[in-house]
């Protein structure tokens, strides 16, 4: 009897009394949900992977560095360097939206680590990191950004368009890239 009355008092407290015949279920608000917001906070590794691509000064790129932080996303390596989410689990997210690929290259004295985004375009991205510079050099249909974050480090914010592994092309809306010069 003294544990059915605890438990009552919970449940007054609780604001979850049945009264009379009926039952009366407590129900919390269903937040609204904004497509481009994780529902998730990011893990560790997603974090300082979006610290990394963010560029800033004192950046400093290690291949392979980044690509184990890919991996710790849930990244795989496949066909032609670039990783892709395995077929069959959760994709892996930065910067609020679902990665489709990513790419770290080295080549002539630069290093730069690529990441593919889904649905945020290239002017959302430019604008959520604080780019605004218009890269006239980009080949995109929609306008590219770039922003010198120290002589050494370039952070690169494309547009919409899409990318070729293997036999396959993969689309994106917007892409964002660390680049540093080791000179």
């Amino acid at each position: 009897m003294n544990r059915n009355l605890r438990a009552l008092r919970r449940w007054l407290a609780c604001g979850l009394a049945v009264f009379g015949v009926g039952l009366a279920w407590a129900q919390m608000p269903v937040p609204l949900l904004d497509a481009n917001v994780p529902t998730a906070a990011p893990s560790a590794a997603a974090q300082q992977l979006e610290s990394l691509l963010q560029c800033k000064a004192g950046t400093v790129l290690k291949t392979d560095e980044v690509e184990s932080r890919l991996r710790a996303i849930g990244l795989v390596k496949g066909a032609d360097g670039f990783f892709l989410p395995p077929q069959k689990s959760p994709r892996p997210s930065l910067f609020g939206d679902e990665v489709v690929a990513a790419l770290v290259t080295a080549a002539e004295g630069e290093n730069k680590a690529t990441v593919y985004l889904k649905r945020q375009t290239g002017k959302q991205m430019a604008k959520r990191l604080g780019v605004s510079r218009i890269d006239e050099q980009a080949d995109t249909d929609e306008p590219s950004y770039f922003k010198q974050t120290s002589k050494k480090t370039t952070l690169l914010v494309g547009a919409a368009s899409e990318v070729f592994v293997g036999n396959d092309s993969i689309k994106y809306q917007s892409s964002v890239a660390c680049q540093h010069a080791a000179r």
